[in-house]
């Protein structure tokens, strides 16, 4: 995995001093990086926001091939175990995750859980346990008695315009 910010060289030879300090975690290495997965704590170093005051918007997606950013309205079925664990980290770092209604509807969303493998670095960024869903939705149907509105660890968020039905304002 390389990454895009802050530039860096991933694959350059291994000091000495760098396999002394990264030796339990590291598989031995000569001459460039060694093909291991990460593991999630090591992802969620390699994509921690940087300190400071600064607000940061990331966005993530997959698409195929073609261009394609879903099969049958859904993403999950074009995701590989790599998008899946990259997706997991982001989201786990983010303070709010920000989600359409209609993948809300089509893929069943649930409220991000509080997991334990990144609960340091949660609490290092002064983070509540697990980040807040915020859905995007111009009419507001909804199923509101689903768990992403009825047992998140972070209150869900909606996000709406003036000219949504009052019925479904109320309903929310």
């Amino acid at each position: 995995m390389r990454r895009l910010f802050p530039v860096t060289d991933q694959t350059a030879d291994v000091t000495d001093r760098e396999a002394a300090r990264t030796h339990d975690r590291t598989p031995h290495r000569t001459g460039g990086a060694a093909d291991r997965e990460w593991s999630l704590d090591e992802l969620a170093e390699a994509y921690a926001y940087p300190a400071g005051e600064t607000a940061w918007l990331r966005a993530n997606m997959v698409s195929t091939l073609d261009g394609a950013a879903h099969h049958d309205g859904r993403s999950h079925p074009i995701s590989g175990a790599t998008d899946m664990r990259i997706f997991g980290t982001l989201r786990a770092l983010a303070d709010v995750v920000i989600v359409g209604a209609e993948t809300v509807r089509k893929e069943g969303y649930r409220p991000a859980k509080a997991r334990e493998v990144f609960a340091r670095h949660r609490a290092a960024a002064g983070q509540t346990e697990a980040p807040a869903i915020a859905v995007v939705s111009a009419g507001l149907d909804l199923d509101f008695s689903v768990p992403l509105f009825t047992s998140p660890v972070t209150p869900t968020l909606l996000v709406t315009g003036a000219s949504a039905p009052a019925d479904r304002v109320a309903a929310a």
